[in-house]
């Protein structure tokens, strides 16, 4: 490789070759230094000499430059995550509004037995859901074939829990913090819509207001 093709900057070849046009060229440029070397008795001449000082500080430069634009990229990243936070905060916060302006609306009109209230642009109306609401009152009478258990143990409390009965009796006793109940909402409303009577659990249906 001739002076002529190395008469640039370290920057210059970082910027307009890729990294891997870099590395390839330093490996050919140390194979030129080696062959040169082997036939001038170890010297290198310093056309080879400069080219391998400019490679191999264009190397760096561009490690440089591939580092910084991921350092940039990751900055903004975090600027948009926090941005997505904030939007979804300010999100959040108008639909809490709205839901409790909502609900003051539904209470003030059936409080007041009116279904409709005008303006000079709009009107707001009072509508039924389509469908009921399941609202509890007290939990302890709710049967356990409604609830859906998540259980965690440790793998040789189990294998010590064998036979069945043992584990049984262990899951009996067990607190909450190794069993936790979750209560399937969807399978008892369809149950109390069906007429089975549960103390402490029934079907409201609800109104919500409509702009129009």
């Amino acid at each position: 490789m001739g002076a002529t093709a190395i008469a640039v900057t370290p920057q210059e070849v970082a910027k307009g070759l890729s990294m891997f046009d870099i590395d390839e060229s330093l490996d050919a440029l140390v194979e030129a230094a080696e062959q040169e070397a082997e036939g001038n008795n170890g010297e290198i001449s310093d056309d080879i000499k400069t080219a391998l000082a400019t490679y191999t500080e264009a190397f760096g430069y561009k490690v440089d430059r591939i580092a910084n634009y991921l350092k940039a990229q990751k900055a903004e990243a975090e600027l948009a995550q926090r941005e997505a936070e904030r939007f979804q905060a300010r999100y959040k916060s108008a639909e809490n509004r709205e839901k409790r302006l909502k609900q003051m609306l539904v209470w003030f009109m059936i409080s007041r037995d009116t279904q409709k209230l005008r303006g000079a642009m709009n009107t707001i109306s009072l509508q039924a859901n389509s469908t009921p609401s399941l609202v509890i009152q007290e939990t302890s009478q709710i049967p356990d074939t409604f609830y859906r258990a998540r259980v965690e143990l440790a793998w040789p409390e189990i294998i010590e829990s064998l036979p069945p009965n043992r584990l049984r009796e262990r899951l009996g006793k067990a607190d909450g913090k190794t069993v936790q109940k979750e209560l399937q909402r969807g399978i008892l409303s369809d149950a109390v819509a069906r007429g089975e009577t549960i103390i402490g659990v029934s079907l409201v249906k609800a109104s919500h207001v409509r702009l129009r």
